[in-house]
């Protein structure tokens, strides 16, 4: 793409200009998570060149910004504080999570994609209904940002076969919908990761889960604060025991779950 003097205007000159054009003092984060925003930002970067889109226009921001070009454009309109946020950043997560191990995509990718970012504001609707999504994408941002979000090699490196949120209540309905599969699963409710553990077949174990006692306690004690839910990742039949002990160890360090010991254990060694 040329000027009209016949120079060339580099993806990143359109991005540029459009966001300090469009801005209003706000952040990259504020114009990508804000649609609104993000339509106008769009607009203004198709009326120099109509053929880019708005995956690259929106990468190429926070690009940007990581890089450290965007450092004379103080932020002037923060965003407030949300009252809320906390209560949905488990959830966020999760869903944040499980399109990581989906699709191969960290956050920025999913937010800067509008058909993988549609995908992550209903998995965040359908465990949160009502979560307002401008908050919800700025609070992945956040957690990535915070580092609340960083990579587990262990589940990049072992790609699930299928994974799946389900609502606790739901589970006993919804057994046959479980693969016989070998596979990890975390049960979480609110901001709290309740429960990581690992199962040569995840239907039985998480069945075994739905029939004790002290399963139903756990879940008991949640319910006054909003459900609890259950993600699973199943796994190719091969995997070796070996491998499926790595990748729960990995998910007990890294989610801090209420109810298992080395979870426990791992959060007091890293405060």
């Amino acid at each position: 793409m040329a000027d009209s003097g016949g120079r060339r205007v580099t993806t990143e000159a359109i991005v540029l200009q459009a966001f300090i054009e469009i801005r209003q003092g706000r952040s990259p984060e504020q114009v990508l998570c804000d649609d609104d925003l993000n339509q106008t930002f769009l607009a203004t970067c198709r009326k120099v060149n109509a053929s880019l889109s708005e995956e690259n226009c929106n990468t190429t921001l926070l690009n940007l910004r990581k890089a450290n070009k965007l450092a004379g454009l103080s932020t002037k309109v923060r965003k407030k504080r949300w009252p809320g946020g906390d209560r949905y950043s488990t959830c966020v997560g999760q869903a944040a999570r499980l399109m990581e191990r989906q699709f191969d995509v960290n956050v920025d990718r999913i937010l800067c994609n509008p058909e993988r970012r549609c995908q992550f504001d209903a998995l965040v609707q359908f465990m949160e209904p009502g979560a307002p999504a401008f908050e919800c994408r700025f609070r992945a941002l956040t957690l990535r940002k915070t580092r609340n979000l960083r990579p587990e090699p262990v589940g990049q490196i072992l790609r699930a076969t299928q994974s799946r949120i389900i609502r606790v209540d739901d589970l006993e309905s919804m057994s046959a919908e479980i693969p016989e599969a070998p596979g990890v699963y975390i049960f979480f409710a609110e901001n709290k990761t309740l429960y990581v553990g690992k199962a040569d077949n995840l239907r039985n174990r998480i069945n075994d889960h739905v029939k004790t006692w002290s399963f139903r306690e756990m879940i008991a004690v949640r319910q006054d604060r909003g459900p609890a839910w259950l993600t699973f990742h199943a796994l190719p039949l091969e995997i070796s025991s070996r491998e499926l002990r790595a990748y729960e160890t990995e998910l007990i360090k890294s989610r801090h779950p209420e109810h298992n010991r080395a979870g426990k254990q791992a959060k007091e060694y890293t405060k």
